[in-house]
Order: C-alpha cells, then sequence, then structure tokens
C-alpha cells in the first residue's frame, strides 16, 4: 500500500504536461518563504486541472472546511502574490487563467511536433493522455471492463457512452478500459470538457495531435477523414459540462452545439475509431440512437458488486469479517465514493464496528459526495426537482398515473414523460417493474440528498411565511403534501420524523425568537389565502395544518 505522501505526489500528473510545476513550486516558496508542503502541490496541481476544492478534498481524504482553512492560510495568498493580485481575492476557478498570464503553462509540442514523434511512431502507438486521472487502486468490475472490450475491441463500436451519477467510478472504469485496449490504436487521445470547451476549439485541438498539424479551425469532416486514415482512440471527459443547465437533457450550451453533430456522424459514417464519452448524462444522440446491433453503444456505471466493495472496504482497514458489511453495501448500493467516505466515519467514530454504525437511522453522506449531488441537482429544470421531490416523499416505488394524479402540474401529461426519462438519462431514479407496471424509485443515496434539500426548501417557504406573515412565498408547501393520508403507516410514521417534524421545529424556533403571536398569525394566513386564486391541487391548507398554521 502506497504512503500517504506517496499517494499524494501521485495525485493530478496530468498537470505536468500543461505547466511549469518546477517553476511554480519555487516561486510560490519564495513568496511564501516556506517550502511548500506536498498536500499544498497536490491542490495547486489539481486547480490547474480545474478540479473544484471539494473535489481536491475528496481526492486528499480530507473534510472540504479543514483543506478550505489550510489553502486560506498559505497556498491561496502565495498564488495571488506571485500573480499579482490583491489579498483575498483569490477564486479557484481563476488559478489557471491568472498563472497562464503569468507566463507558467507549458507548450505541449512535444506531444504534437512530428519531428519529435517521426523516430518513436513506428515502434509505440501515439497517446496523450491529457487530463485522465492516475488510478492506482481500482476495485471489481472485471465483467464490466471485459463487456467494455468486447464492444470496442471485437464488435468495432464507434461511440460509446459511459454514464452514471456523480462519484459513481465512471472515469475510473474508462482509465482501466482504455489501458486495456490503447494497443489495438494508432493513437489514443484524451481530454476533458470540465470547462465546456467549443467544439471548434476541441476539434482543433484533436487534429493538431492526431494528424501532426499546427493549423487551427478544422471541420468535422476533416475530424472524420483522419478517423478513417488511422485507428483512434477518442476519450471526451465530463461530458455534461456541454450541455444546459436548468433543462431536460439534451440541450448544449452556447458555442457547444455542435457536439450533436460531432456524435452524429461519429457515430453514422464509416471510419475504424471509436469514441468514448464519459458524464453524468446521456446525450440524446447517444439514446435516440444506441444498441446492442448498433455501432452506438450505451453503458450506465452502477455501484461495485459484493467482491469489488469487500475489496474496497478492507483497503480501508477491514478485515472482511465483520458483521454488517453486507448490509452496508446494499444500504449505499456499492457506490465507491459513499463507501470510502462511510469507511473513514465507521473507523474514526465507531472504532470499525459496522454494526454498531448501521444502527444509526440516517446515512451518512460526507462533503465530498453532498457537493456531487449538489452539482448534479442545480443542473436539473424545475419539473426534474419536482418529481425527485416527490418520489424522496413518497419513499416507496411510484408509478407515473399516481404522480400525474398527485402532481400540481400546469405541465401536460407528455411532459412529465419527458421529464422522468430525462432524470433516467441522469441517472437519479431507478426504474423497477411491479405486477406489469412500470415503477420509479431514488436509490438511498439520492433519497437521503433529496429529502434533505426538500426540508431545506420548505423552511425556508417557512421562515418567509413567519417573517412576512403572509402566502407571498409559498411554492413547495403548495404543490407537494408533506405527509400522505392514505400511505402505509410505516411510510406515515417516516414522513412525519423525516419530513414534517424538522419543519415544524423551525417554525416554532422562527416563532419564539420574532415574539409572532400564533394566532394573530393563523388569522393573517386564513385571510390571505381565501384571496389567493389557486390553478389545480392545492396542498397548501392540509400542510399549514399540518405544521400548525391553519385553524
Amino acid at each position: 500500500m502506497l504512503s500517504d505522501n506517496e499517494h499524494i505526489e501521485g495525485l493530478f500528473p496530468e498537470a505536468a504536461q500543461n505547466w511549469d510545476l518546477n517553476r511554480l513550486y519555487a516561486d510560490l516558496q519564495a513568496a511564501s518563504g516556506k517550502e511548500i508542503k506536498p498536500f499544498e502541490k497536490a491542490c495547486l496541481r489539481g486547480l490547474l486541472c480545474r478540479y473544484r476544492p471539494g473535489q481536491l478534498a475528496f481526492k486528499l481524504a480530507w473534510t472540504s472546511g479543514a483543506l478550505r482553512v489550510e489553502l486560506n492560510k498559505g497556498l491561496y495568498r502565495s498564488l495571488e502574490a506571485i500573480a499579482d493580485q490583491p489579498i483575498n481575492t483569490l477564486r479557484w476557478e481563476k488559478v489557471p487563467e491568472w498563472l497562464e498570464a503569468k507566463g507558467y503553462k507549458a507548450q505541449r509540442q512535444s506531444l504534437h511536433d512530428p519531428a519529435v514523434n517521426s523516430s518513436t511512431s513506428s515502434q509505440t502507438n501515439l497517446a496523450d493522455w491529457g487530463e485522465a486521472p492516475n488510478i492506482q487502486t481500482f476495485y471489481g468490475r472485471i465483467e464490466e471492463i471485459a463487456k467494455l472490450e468486447q464492444w470496442i475491441v471485437g464488435d468495432r463500436c464507434h461511440l460509446l457512452a459511459i454514464c452514471g451519477m456523480g462519484g459513481i467510478g465512471k472515469t475510473a472504469l474508462a482509465v482501466k478500459l482504455v489501458e486495456n485496449i490503447q494497443s489495438q490504436f494508432d493513437c489514443l487521445i484524451w481530454r476533458s470538457l470540465r470547462g465546456a470547451q467549443p467544439t471548434a476549439q476541441l476539434i482543433a485541438d484533436l487534429l493538431q495531435f492526431l494528424n501532426h498539424s499546427q493549423q487551427t479551425g478544422f471541420s468535422i469532416s476533416d475530424l472524420l477523414e483522419v478517423l478513417r486514415q488511422k485507428r483512434c482512440l477518442i476519450v471526451l471527459d465530463d461530458f455534461e459540462a456541454t450541455l444546459q443547465d436548468g433543462e431536460l437533457v439534451g440541450a448544449y450550451r452556447q458555442g457547444c452545439e455542435l457536439y450533436a453533430e460531432l456524435l452524429q456522424r461519429v457515430g453514422a459514417e464509416r471510419h475504424q475509431s471509436s469514441l468514448i464519452l464519459i458524464g453524468r448524462e446521456q446525450p440524446k444522440e447517444i439514446s435516440m440512437h444506441q444498441g446492442e446491433d448498433q455501432p452506438i453503444r450505451y453503458y450506465k456505471v452502477n455501484g461495485l458488486q459484493r467482491q469489488g466493495a469487500f475489496e474496497l472496504l478492507r483497503a480501508r482497514g477491514f478485515k472482511g469479517s465483520e458483521n454488517g458489511l453486507d448490509a452496508l453495501i446494499q444500504q449505499y448500493r456499492g457506490n465507491p465514493s459513499a463507501l470510502r467516505i462511510v469507511a473513514g466515519t465507521i473507523q474514526e467514530l465507531f472504532n470499525g464496528n459496522v454494526s454498531e454504525f448501521l444502527k444509526q437511522t440516517a446515512l451518512a453522506l460526507g462533503d465530498v459526495l453532498r457537493t456531487l449531488l449538489y452539482q448534479q441537482f442545480e443542473r436539473l429544470s424545475k419539473l426534474e426537482k419536482d418529481v425527485l421531490y416527490w418520489l424522496a416523499i413518497k419513499h416507496r416505488p411510484v408509478s407515473l398515473s399516481t404522480l400525474r394524479s398527485e402532481m400540481n402540474l400546469q405541465a401536460s401529461g407528455s411532459e412529465l414523460i419527458d421529464a422522468l426519462e430525462s432524470l433516467r438519462w441522469r441517472s437519479l431514479i431507478e426504474k423497477i417493474s411491479e405486477q406489469g407496471e412500470v415503477m420509479f424509485l431514488l436509490e438511498p443515496v439520492v433519497l437521503k440528498y433529496v429529502s434533505r434539500q426538500f426540508v431545506e426548501e420548505v423552511n425556508k417557504e417557512i421562515t418567509a411565511i413567519a417573517m412576512q406573515q403572509n402566502l407571498k412565498s409559498i411554492n413547495l408547501l403548495q404543490s407537494h403534501v408533506l405527509v400522505e393520508d392514505r400511505a402505509p403507516d410505516s411510510i406515515r410514521a417516516m414522513q412525519i420524523r423525516l419530513v414534517l417534524k424538522p419543519i415544524k421545529d423551525k417554525l416554532n424556533k422562527a416563532i419564539a425568537k420574532n415574539n409572532i403571536e400564533l394566532d394573530s398569525l393563523r388569522e393573517l394566513l386564513a385571510s390571505h389565502q381565501q384571496t389567493k386564486p389557486t390553478e389545480g391541487t392545492s396542498y397548501t391548507e392540509v400542510n399549514l395544518a399540518l405544521i400548525g398554521l391553519w385553524w
């Protein structure tokens, strides 16, 4: 097993391909007057590769808060100094821009220059791993890799999308796949689209490497011609960054619209190459044309199977014989990020006692997993969020007809179907069949996050009602019921404990803090509700009665 320093020094090696790290380290040390620490070097490399601070904390096995404190004390201030920026103005996303302006970005000609590659191209395959992470430990997924190898090498698949929720292990799986099949291709190039790189810029970058050309402004047709002449493997990570936030899956950001044409043509036209996409969302160009008998394939990455999950937990200090390990893996559906986080919690707070941890009523998400889910949740349309809230409230599989009858929808039934389909493409809901009827539900990790998010949003509405003494800010209290009348007793008890009680507690605190007279507030709300027109089903009165704001 690697030591902590060896692990830290191995993080984000791709930064060395684009940046003069030795000069950066030296200048940062001169600016601070102190030796730059290994974790600071790792964070710098991660920032240069456009990783968020929360992702850096996860890689370093720190909490987000602790890392933020340390970076604010040291690295951030030194970066401001060498970039000639005012103190306390650093934003993590600006670091690459600042340092590039100061000349720290290295030239990548060694990868593209024909003179450099001419002596080796006949003996070795050309490879540019770009921003691909260095995966030093990998657990399970043997059958999955074998299946994907067959698709790419055996079936000569043109276009493969590897998708799944954040933290599920998509990129690690893709790295191991590419390592296995790299020798089958003349050229390999890996790029991250984390910065929503415009299509034209990406095409120029790909051609610059694949065709040894220093020109820019090439077209998709020029790229396809190269893919016919050579057997190339192109990997595009973080593909969801090219898609528009706040809408159903499928719409592209401004400047990224031509990715749709790129996917369509790579999937449909004749050539001998393969393009692998990695992302949290399945592009519609994949979903519309993928199939086992087609050159376009889609693979959804789920959690680790039992053996792989046991290997991961053993690497975190468990022997594999502890009581409760199988239940722990099932509770988190084998999600590797969740298991890493919870393994640390069990070791530190429960002395490695898994059964004692499982007696706790709540799933532990951890800062990093919450950050990943937050990023994905914030990309959703309002209708998608409303659907997730309903599935979280229901706490059990729900049919389309039940959702349609209970949701306060201004949208048509077809728009609800589109929203459910979009959520499945984002890997945020699961689908099962019960007695021949399709049912939708949330896996435990997503359920935990969405439930907490729902309570937080309703608490904001409750606070606004108490302070403003009217219903102008009401939204979720009108469109979503807090406790179901006809739900099974066990579900009602859970809704009362996890939803209603924390909301009532929040209301009571707001009333006490602001010395609000409850009966007067009830009268004001009743008069306001009588004058407020409602469209369709409204849960306002029943919810206000549940929390004690209605007669």
